[in-house]
């Protein structure tokens, strides 16, 4: 089938690639990045001119997040009865993440991270929106899809909430479980208008159904006989999960993650968006999510265990152990707590990847766009200004024939079809507007090279590539952990032997010893120093006796060997074992120590690459955009200046 757009482009559709309520969604031939909506029932005006403003409305930071319409769409009849948008590829149904089965099919090296990552995500792709004057009104887990990087995507925008010049086209559809209390009053969504205060509790509650593993913020364990539902429970405000309401009636279900697991800033948001009128805003979330995966951890058991830092110990290994549940499906990662014999094999699950931004390059000279014709009415100038100066041309002829009679006359009047042709008020019009297209142009090139340089430029490689250098080194030091244990295990054996040597030149006092150069005096100079015997000898380095000099200290290290040569080492085995269960258990806390900071600065590099690598897609496509605007309007700006002349 062949469809035509707002400004006559041609689309050809290709196979169906779904089919909803409203209509289908088409491939389009040679237009592999777009797909176009097809309604199933003729569009009332209302939804025309709502479909024409939102395209008037797209820009690429709606188009980061929004699967929005860009082009309206007519069929052979001339009757409008769809639209274009982009097309969403590895994208699936947030919905999806929330089963253990379907996360590990989907994305089986996907952790609790991923999901507070996604509804980081998720809470900027409503401040975004919500930016651009946008509220997305019918909110729920189906009509929002997420890619194996957390990038999310609203689809089934015709029902967004936009503002026309000078009326609402409203929403008026919504799911329940999503939908604030004091729009369940209104018991219809029609004619009403929605706010970011109203968006706010849709997004509180797909946070928390990400956070709590799908769990319903409204859904739990009723204090009375009758349970509630979940509208009813909204309707209440019974917050199951609450820690503050003392009154409440419903409780969390069995075997639920505990809020008081999360940071304090995320379960406050909670508390304000499902239990208080003015709710928490999507920029508060982002904040507070960005907090909470800077403070998550690793689980030594299975790199898919990852919690918050405030606990004591991972929350899905209780699970598992004590419960049975099973709320991450993996092949855990094991290692003894006793040895030291996969030091590789843990490391090298850590990638270390240098990152760089590639620079923005733009070639102006380089311009494939064909310029749009010339508006009618620059045309009708420029016809005004030439008939004016013909005109003029005619008469100054007349009055050439007539020089006899007025020869000044005749020679003013030639320069008057040069004076109309340049000063003629049609002239006037037409390089004013050549000014005001050029003045465009500068100032598109402007914010050109602005994005460009927004582009090449992120604070994040540097904290990326310094987090690196720390993670590196990390790494370097738990490579080292085998020669750190022998190392403590030779200051261990050392300190065995020495306490022993030590016991057994304790009983070799310097009063009762002949020592070569010490007389009386200088031993009782050396006793009133607390050197009495040959074990004290060794506190000659850091204590100075009056009197004492080199060549003396050097015949009292002399006699101590003396006397160390008859000590035989006879190990204590109850000591030696007790001390290598205390090297083994000083290393092994070591370890565990550097594995949760190579844990949580891996984390903490992933989620700034993700950012990064999103942050630079999102750029890319806004610079891919504006370049090509700015393209058409320089052809457009330089046929105009060659029309102008």
């Amino acid at each position: 089938m062949i469809f035509k757009g707002l400004h006559s482009e041609q689309y050809i559709t290709g196979r169906e690639l779904g089919r909803g309520g409203e209509g289908a969604v088409y491939e389009l031939q040679q237009q592999s990045g777009l797909v176009l909506k097809l309604y199933s029932e003729a569009l009332p005006a209302e939804k025309i001119d709502k479909l024409r403003q939102m395209v008037a409305m797209r820009n690429g930071a709606i188009e980061a997040y929004a699967a929005w319409p860009t082009d309206l769409v007519y069929n052979d009849k001339g009757n409008a009865c769809g639209f274009v948008m982009k097309k969403l590829t590895g994208y699936v149904p947030l919905h999806m993440i929330f089963s253990p089965m379907d996360r590990k099919r989907l994305f089986p090296d996907k952790g609790y991270n991923f999901l507070v990552h996604v509804a980081r995500n998720l809470a900027t792709a409503f401040y975004k929106l919500h930016e651009a004057g946008l509220i997305a009104g019918d909110v729920n887990e189906g009509n929002i899809l997420i890619s194996s990087s957390g990038m999310v995507a609203f689809i089934d925008c015709d029902s967004f909430q936009v503002k026309g010049s000078d009326a609402y086209f409203f929403c008026e559809v919504g799911v329940p479980r999503y939908t604030p209390p004091e729009l369940l009053k209104e018991g219809s969504f029609e004619n009403i208008v929605r706010t970011v205060n109203t968006d706010s509790f849709s997004l509180a509650v797909l946070v928390f159904q990400l956070l709590f593993l799908g769990r319903h913020p409204f859904a739990g364990k009723n204090k009375l006989a009758a349970d509630f539902d979940e509208e009813t429970a909204i309707r209440k405000r019974e917050f199951a999960y609450s820690l503050e309401n003392k009154k409440k009636k419903l409780f969390p279900p069995t075997d639920s993650f505990p809020i008081s697991n999360l940071t304090d800033d995320v379960v406050a948001l909670f508390h304000r968006a499902f239990e208080q009128d003015e709710r928490p805003v999507p920029a508060d979330w982002v904040s507070a999510l960005d907090a909470l995966l800077a403070d998550m951890v690793t689980c030594g058991e299975s790199r898919l265990h990852s919690y918050p830092g405030k606990l004591a110990e991972c929350p899905w290994c209780s699970f598992k152990k004590n419960r049975g549940i099973l709320y991450f499906l993996d092949e855990s990662y094991l290692h003894a707590n006793s040895q030291l014999n996969d030091i590789e094999s843990f490391v090298n699950g850590f990638r270390l990847e240098q990152m760089q931004l590639k620079k923005w390059e733009h070639n102006p000279t380089i311009n494939t766009a064909v310029p749009n014709p010339v508006e009618r009415k620059y045309r009708n100038y420029k016809m005004f200004k030439i008939a004016a100066s013909i005109a003029a041309a005619v008469v100054c002829l007349g009055l050439y024939f007539l020089q006899t009679r007025n020869s000044m006359l005749a020679s003013l009047a030639a320069f008057l079809p040069i004076v109309i042709y340049k000063y003629s008020p049609w002239a006037v019009r037409i390089r004013k507007e050549l000014k005001r297209r050029i003045d465009v142009q500068q100032q598109m090139y402007s914010r050109l090279y602005a994005m460009a340089a927004a582009y090449d430029t992120s604070a994040d490689i540097n904290n990326y590539n310094a987090g690196l250098d720390k993670l590196t080194k990390l790494i370097h030091d738990f490579r080292r952990l085998p020669d750190e244990a022998e190392r403590r295990k030779k200051i261990m054996e050392e300190q065995l032997y020495n306490e022993q040597l030590d016991y057994f030149l304790y009983h070799f006092d310097i009063e009762s010893h002949a020592i070569p150069l010490f007389g009386a005096a200088k031993k009782s100079a050396l006793i009133n120093h607390g050197i009495r015997n040959a074990a004290d000898i060794s506190k000659l380095q850091t204590t100075k006796v009056p009197g004492i000099g080199p060549k003396n200290i050097q015949a009292l290290y002399s006699w101590q060997r003396q006397m160390a040569s008859g000590f035989v080492y006879i190990p204590d085995e109850g000591k030696v074992a007790a001390g290598m269960l205390q090297v083994s258990n000083d290393v092994l806390k070591i370890r565990r120590q550097i594995e949760h900071l190579i844990g949580k600065e891996h984390q903490a590099l992933s989620y700034l690459k993700m950012n990064i690598n999103n942050r630079a897609m999102v750029l890319e496509k806004q610079i891919a955009d504006f370049t090509g605007q700015v393209n058409q309007a320089a052809a457009d700006l330089e046929a105009f200046r060659k029309f102008a002349r």
